[in-house]
């Protein structure tokens, strides 16, 4: 008899979760995830997958279908789904002009996935991370008079150009000066160059690649672009909050990876002929 009625409250169990997967809302997406969790748990093996910080939508993707979670395909596309954001409390008023509309809100961490366990699941798992990561730092964002998405994509920027933590905030103080200046109001950061070229041509036709080219390259849109070009880690979104004070409008890092900072044009390429560049 305790068999039997084991067996009916598992199936008890599963007709529920069916239930809610199909006839409830948005709402009851994180419920229906933990079920899913939940009975998943006992019938699929789990992979524990680490994503740098720094990593693009597609090298995410790309993680994922090595680990057996999903397919890269699969993941991609849903990457581009904008009400994914909605759901989850993000505010992006700009969907159709992004790359990707999950870029910057996967955050980079170690996380374990069931092999098989699908793409949809998988980016619930990213989205609860960056919703918990990103919930103190809105009151942050409010006060600098920028949303969390432009402190977003300033530290997606700032995690790519720079190789150390301690060159962050001097980094985000040239960024921050020239988003306050009418001389300088392209960002000129070769980061938004590379990702354009390695993480979205591939994966877009030519006459998109051409659109979101005039949107992300800081070479060719001024001020902010229109969304993040990585999924940065804690400490570049502290440097995009908390610049340090410089006069700065330029810099480069030279063969041995130092950092130098200039103040005028002339001065820059000075720097620039002595490191080399020029």
């Amino acid at each position: 008899m305790n068999v039997f009625k084991g067996i009916k409250i598992k199936k008890i169990a599963v007709l529920f979760a069916v239930f809610l997967l199909l006839f409830c809302g948005t709402g009851c997406d994180k419920i229906k995830n933990d079920i899913l969790d939940k009975l998943s748990s006992s019938q699929h093996k789990t992979v524990r997958l680490t994503f740098p910080e720094g990593s693009t939508v597609a090298e995410i993707a790309a993680i994922l279908e090595k680990g057996g979670v999903c397919t890269a395909e699969d993941f991609l596309d849903m990457a581009n789904d904008a009400n994914l954001l909605a759901e989850f409390g993000f505010e992006v008023s700009n969907p159709q002009n992004r790359t990707f509309a999950l870029e910057g809100y996967l955050f980079p961490d170690t996380y374990d996935f069931y092999v098989g366990e699908g793409s949809s699941s998988a980016i619930g798992r990213f989205l609860r991370n960056s919703q918990k990561k990103y919930a103190e730092l809105i009151d942050d964002c409010n006060s600098t008079g920028y949303t969390l998405d432009d402190i977003i994509t300033l530290a997606s920027i700032i995690q790519e150009e720079v190789g150390y933590v301690s060159e962050m905030g001097k980094v985000s103080s040239v960024l921050h000066n020239r988003l306050a200046s009418d001389e300088y109001p392209k960002l000129q950061c070769d980061a938004t160059v590379f990702y354009l070229e390695n993480s979205v041509k591939p994966y877009v036709s030519e006459e998109r690649y051409k659109e979101l080219a005039e949107l992300y390259s800081t070479y060719k849109c001024e001020g902010i672009p229109e969304g993040p070009i990585t999924n940065p880690g804690l400490e570049a979104i502290s440097a995009a909050l908390n610049p340090e004070n410089t006069p700065y409008y330029f810099f480069i890092s030279d063969s041995e990876n130092v950092y130098h900072y200039a103040e005028t044009y002339e001065e820059h390429l000075e720097l620039c002929a002595q490191a080399g560049l020029v």
